[in-house]
């Protein structure tokens, strides 16, 4: 308690003393002992410390200088926040070309409606004729499997112009197979694109050009 009041005592001292237009510092040194002075000692500004007004008020405070640790780990968050900002920024760039491509391309939504049901239209012709034509080609090599088998039993030799030619209708006959695969997937991608960008379409204009279906 008597502490206390001599700290006080000091104070009131030291405003009482010094000129109304000087300045009064408080400050804390590394072993935790308080001072006031009129001037911050060169080695205590790394130190927090306090600029008092003569009725002893705190006018200003000082936060102690950051440890290299410190101005590291400071120096870190804001490049994370640099980053951020930049991947915001590019985002929205991204967002607005997306924007503009999508707009661009298409009127309306019943444009982007009509060219989806189109193109799936002209794939599944392209799908259908195919198999037209694998079922024939199927039909062609059972035929050839069986005069070749019917010339074998019948002692005959089977030529090397009547083999290439099974082996031909065979590679057809996968070909076609693997055409309708990838026509399938073609569908499935026309549709997911269309369907993505008709959503995207009536997010940009929120959705008031066109119902959809």
């Amino acid at each position: 308690m008597k502490k206390n009041i001599f700290k006080i005592l000091i104070l009131l001292l030291l405003v009482l003393t010094v000129p109304v237009s000087a300045k009064l510092y408080k400050w804390v040194d590394e072993n935790g002992k308080v001072h006031y002075s009129d001037k911050m000692p060169p080695d205590q500004i790394k130190n927090a410390h306090q600029e008092l007004n003569e009725q002893g008020v705190v006018k200003e405070e000082v936060g102690r200088a950051l440890t290299d640790e410190e101005r590291k780990a400071q120096a870190a968050i804001l490049k994370k926040k640099r980053e951020e900002e930049e991947k915001l920024r590019l985002q929205a760039e991204a967002l607005e070309k997306e924007r503009n491509k999508i707009l661009k391309s298409y009127s309306s939504a019943d444009q982007i409606k009509r060219l989806k049901s189109e193109r799936v239209s002209a794939l599944k012709r392209n799908i259908q004729m195919a198999e037209e034509n694998l079922i024939i080609q199927k039909r062609n090599l059972d035929d050839f499997l069986k005069r070749a088998a019917d010339r074998e039993r019948s002692g005959q030799v089977v030529s090397d112009t009547f083999l290439e030619q099974i082996e031909q209708l065979k590679e057809q006959i996968e070909y076609q197979k693997q055409f309708i695969i990838d026509k399938n997937n073609e569908i499935t991608e026309t549709e997911n694109k269309y369907d993505n960008e008709l959503e995207k379409y009536l997010l940009f204009t929120q959705g008031t050009n066109q119902s959809v279906d």
